[in-house]
């Protein structure tokens, strides 16, 4: 007798039980994952109804027959792996986390090999011909789109490095596309780098969206920065501006960003909220087709949108953080002498600020710690490049003060001593810097002679 196109399976989930069709052939872990089990769970495990454990990466069809219940229950640890950090898990109801790394290993020596191609060609005499380079462009695009395939399993972690260095890949990919010997070269070699970068993040997004997986969230991300970036140079290009105004653009709206940030991640559908045919008054709204409602708000809803918002908050950090250190030099180094350098300088010592007095009390280390790192960074950059600018004296002065007030500060917050006043100076502080940062990058790569020439 032929197999069923669908099982009928009950799933025991805490204090409910939830009925599901599953189609042969697919694993457990999607129909788990659908009814929001936490599958980062180490102490999950999966029994039928005579308590034997069922693999979470199985079809139904092997361990579960139609009509079957499956239990997943929560295993209470014990005294010892609890004081350790390194508890092992069971081995019946949880396989290894793997990951294919010789992918990654691949992506990163085919970076280093474009970096040292690139170097090369730009100082020796001979540059590479039109076919070597659209064929060493066709084998980084094809390792990028390799690694944008890769899908992590569920409840592993390790699935955001294979969209990193896609990116990497295919921003090398567009780099080693473009001719150097032209004049101008280089802002077009960024541009092509920028979209090059965005084919296999675009790939990895909707493989994740498709698969279910969270390292969506995390492409997404990535694909709106290297978008915003890719939109940014190209309009310099085109419009002939200096090319330090995409860098001040870019970095006056990382405070801004990291601000709105929060807001931006949370996804929730006015129709979950509204009754938008009650309130509905334009003419496509009224004459369109009555939308479905989306049902009762449940947990399981509400716990898949925070997690996503979450996941997206995280990763919107990390980038943002990283992007301040790696625009800034682009600044620092074309800023002139005068009110521009001073203006440069200004704008950099803003987004320090910004960095270090954001979130003082948010949840997680992460967010606390990787915008003070990033800002930590550009602190650096800015005492290295900025000697250039005849602020030797001033950075020296105001690297001394930081250091000072730093030691003051450090003994009694220490000593679990909290000042209100001074957190709301430091929010006052830090909003003002936000609001400031990108006027002043504008003018310190001289946005205000360029749209001057350009109005002329």
């Amino acid at each position: 007798m032929d197999a069923p196109a669908r099982s009928r399976v009950g799933l025991r989930v805490g204090g409910r039980t939830v009925d599901v069709a599953i189609p042969a052939g697919v694993p457990l872990y999607e129909a788990l994952r659908a009814a929001g089990v936490d599958l980062d769970d180490t102490h999950l495990a999966l029994v039928d109804s005579v308590g034997r454990p069922v693999d979470r990466y199985s079809t139904t069809a092997e361990q579960l027959t139609d009509g079957s219940v499956l239990h997943a229950v929560t295993r209470a640890p014990s005294r010892r792996a609890a004081a350790s950090r390194d508890a092992d898990a069971d081995p019946a109801t949880t396989r290894p986390a793997s990951s294919a790394w010789w992918l990654g290993a691949a992506g990163v020596a085919a970076v280093v090999l474009v970096a040292t191609t690139v170097l090369d060609m730009t100082a020796a005499d001979r540059a590479l011909t039109l076919t070597e380079r659209t064929a060493l462009a066709a084998v980084l695009g094809v390792v990028g789109l390799a690694l944008a395939a890769v899908r992590g399993r569920p409840g592993t972690l390790g699935s955001a490095w294979p969209t990193v260095v896609a990116g990497l890949a295919g921003a090398a990919a567009g780099v080693v596309a473009v001719d150097p010997a032209p004049a101008g070269s280089g802002r077009l070699m960024v541009v092509a780098g920028l979209v090059g970068a965005m084919v296999p993040v675009a790939a990895r997004w909707a493989v994740g969206r498709r698969s279910r997986d969270d390292v969506a969230d995390l492409a997404a991300v990535l694909l709106v920065v290297l978008a915003g970036s890719a939109a940014v140079t190209t309009l310099t290009v085109l419009l002939d501006l200096p090319p330090a105004l995409a860098a001040a653009v870019l970095l006056g709206a990382v405070p801004l960003g990291l601000r709105a940030l929060p807001a931006l991640c949370v996804d929730v559908p006015d129709e979950q909220l509204v009754d938008v045919t009650l309130v509905a008054r334009t003419v496509s709204a009224v004459r369109a087709p009555v939308v479905a409602p989306l049902g009762p708000v449940n947990e399981r809803m509400v716990v898949r949108t925070v997690r996503r918002g979450e996941r997206r908050r995280d990763a919107g950090t990390v980038v943002l953080s990283v992007l301040a250190p790696v625009v800034a030099p682009a600044l620092l180094l074309a800023a002139e002498p005068g009110v521009r350098g001073w203006s440069a300088l200004a704008a950099c010592c803003l987004v320090v600020v910004a960095l270090c007095l954001g979130p003082r009390t948010v949840r997680g280390s992460l967010l606390r710690w990787t915008p003070r790192v990033g800002g930590l960074l550009l602190l650096v950059e800015l005492a290295v490049l900025g000697v250039g600018s005849g602020a030797t004296v001033a950075v020296t002065l105001a690297a001394l003060l930081a250091g000072l007030v730093t030691v003051a500060l450090s003994l009694p917050i220490g000593r679990g001593w909290r000042s209100v006043g001074l957190s709301r100076l430091a929010d006052a502080v830090e909003g003002l810097a936000t609001v400031l940062a990108l006027p002043v990058a504008l003018v310190g790569a001289g946005a205000v002679d360029a749209f001057r020439a350009l109005g002329s």
